[in-house]
């Protein structure tokens, strides 16, 4: 057996033989070490390009527009050629944008009353794009670090969604259409994707991304469905689809092109899964009501097909 990251990288771990529940967790606490490494040396080359980009003349756009009543937004750009377009429209609309470093670029739209905007920029070439439209709802952005970008919509009411991107070139989509929604992503590593979409009331959708090029779909159309998922490592995919009311899927995937998915059809279902390794796959489908699966596959190259229906 042999395990540590090759060439020096920590998303090309690989294993040679059997597999135990003591090397899953030094496989953690190695990937957990390499991107510690990793994020703190890109974050020193971010601020020494922010540094030298203050030597330059500073040229920063902004173009605010406000229609309504007791609107407030405030706009703080720091940098070189920052990108700044903001429009509310309504009444008591609140936006707090913060731009730091080279040619980030944000455009937030809000339509209708109390609806909240948090932006937060630093870095490199970061994109922001926020679109709500109702009332009390609220979206958030951080970015750290070089080109990520982050598209949020929200149509409807007490909508709530959040991103956090640390690296190199993740990207993130939220849309909720319905009431009392919560979308939250957090991405740490290079070239993650996340794409979760909720339509309906009281849905919830989580996900955690730390590596590189992981994938993760989360689609719920109803009410008070949850879904959550987390994927440490790299070029792992997680798809979670759920249609009816009251359904739960969770998802852990740790090491290396591992597939997760799950589908739910109907109310009152939940679908958990746990994989640990390399390249295993899980398959999980479930249609009609109060149905419960957990999975658990630990070591490479293991596969799970399972279907549930009354």
């Amino acid at each position: 057996m042999s395990l540590g990251p090759k060439n020096g990288d920590f998303y090309n771990l690989h294993f040679d033989g059997g597999f135990s529940l003591t090397y899953s967790v030094y496989l953690c606490l190695t990937i957990n070490q390499l991107i510690f490494t990793k994020m703190k040396n890109l974050l020193t080359g971010v601020f020494t390009l922010i540094a030298m980009s203050f030597g330059f003349a500073q040229a920063n756009i902004d173009v605010t527009t406000q229609i309504g009543n007791l609107n407030l937004a405030t706009v703080d750009q720091t940098g070189l050629l920052n990108m700044n377009s903001l429009t509310q429209n309504g009444n008591r609309n609140t936006a707090d944008i913060d731009q730091v470093g080279i040619i980030n670029m944000n455009t937030a739209v809000s339509n209708g009353n109390r609806n909240s905007i948090d932006v937060d920029q630093i870095g490199i070439g970061n994109s922001n794009n926020v679109s709500q439209t109702g009332n009390r709802n609220n979206a958030s952005t951080w970015q750290l670090g070089l080109f990520n970008s982050t598209q949020q919509i929200q149509l409807g009411r007490r909508n709530e969604a959040s991103s956090v991107q640390i690296g190199v070139g993740n990207g993130v989509f939220q849309y909720q259409d319905g009431r009392r929604n919560d979308a939250s992503a957090i991405q740490v590593g290079s070239g993650n994707m996340a794409y979760q979409i909720q339509t309906g009331r009281r849905n919830e959708a989580d996900g955690l991304q730390i590596g590189a090029n992981n994938l993760l779909v989360q689609y719920q159309a109803g009410n008070d469905n949850s879904a959550n998922h987390t994927q440490v490592g790299s070029s792992n995919i997680a798809l979670s689809a759920q249609i009816g009311d009251d359904n739960t899927a969770v998802g852990l995937q740790v090491g290396s092109a591992n597939q997760l998915y799950q589908v739910q059809l109907g109310d009152s279902n939940t679908a958990i899964d746990l994989q640990v390794g390399n390249g295993n796959f899980s398959w999980v489908t479930q249609s009609g009501d109060a149905h419960f699966h957990l999975g658990t596959q630990v070591g490479n190259g293991n596969s799970m097909v399972i279907n549930q229906s009354n």
